[in-house]
């Protein structure tokens, strides 16, 4: 089931976006995965630009990062098609992580404490900013942990306008540009950040459920002192994966 949400309508028809129980239950699951093991799988699949460019920097990321990406893409000159920032905030929903392609812009820093501040309140947990940010010091006293591209103190608003909320944005890959989907999961702690499509996540996290544990199996034969080759015969890696459909 590709659904990431359903709508929940309160009193006087208003609704709000809730991530569903399976895909709570598949980040549940990746919370006992490491990063590197989803890329590792999803390259054995076939899927090799799911992982963002080493030119993201990170802050706050001591923890895992882990959950549903909330997309939004903009530039500088957005004329007509330019919308004002509250759209972003009205896209949040709680346990999603707020993902925006700037186009490559140069022009300065796209959020900063307040629209962070706001943003936490509906309900975001962390951010990829194709970009720069500023008030750094906030978003670690938010506890909201952040990729991004430069920091600045100067606002780009007066040069940059968000254009479109929810729909398949691009980022700059290790090995190419990244697609990234409304409601596809994001994995990211201290090594980088991988993008899970949504449409094999189970299969991607059923496949790292299993090298997660021959990693591990691989790590305590060393540790007991056995060669690396000797464990990695013992344990081959990434012979269950199948090539995704």
């Amino acid at each position: 089931m590709l659904t990431l949400h359903f709508k929940q309508t309160l009193f006087a028809g208003a609704t709000f976006l809730m991530i569903t129980d399976s895909t709570q239950t598949q980040i549940d699951r990746l919370n006992s995965i490491e990063a590197a093991v989803v890329a590792d799988v999803m390259v054995a699949m076939g899927l090799e630009l799911q992982v963002l460019a080493p030119s993201f920097l990170s802050l706050g990321l001591n923890e895992r990062l882990i959950g549903p990406a909330i997309c939004a893409k903009g530039r500088v000159d957005a004329g007509d098609d330019a919308k004002t920032t509250f759209g972003l905030d009205d896209s949040v929903y709680p346990g999603g992580i707020v993902v925006i392609d700037s186009n490559n812009c140069q022009k300065g820093a796209l959020i900063g404490d307040n629209m962070a501040t706001s943003m936490k309140n509906n309900g975001a947990i962390g951010f990829i900013v194709d970009g720069g940010i500023r008030d750094d010091v906030e978003f670690l006293a938010l506890k909201l942990p952040i990729y991004y591209k430069y920091k600045t103190p100067i606002n780009a608003h007066k040069f940059f306008s968000f254009t479109d909320f929810e729909v398949p944005i691009s980022l700059d890959g290790i090995w190419g540009t990244v697609t990234v989907n409304p409601g596809d999961l994001i994995i990211a702690d201290s090594d980088g950040c991988a993008i899970i499509p949504r449409q094999h996540a189970e299969q991607i996290i059923t496949h790292s459920e299993i090298h997660q544990q021959t990693e591990n199996n691989i790590k305590s034969a060393l540790e007991n002192g056995k060669t690396r080759k000797s464990a990695s015969a013992e344990f081959p890696r990434l012979q269950h994966v199948k090539k995704c459909i």
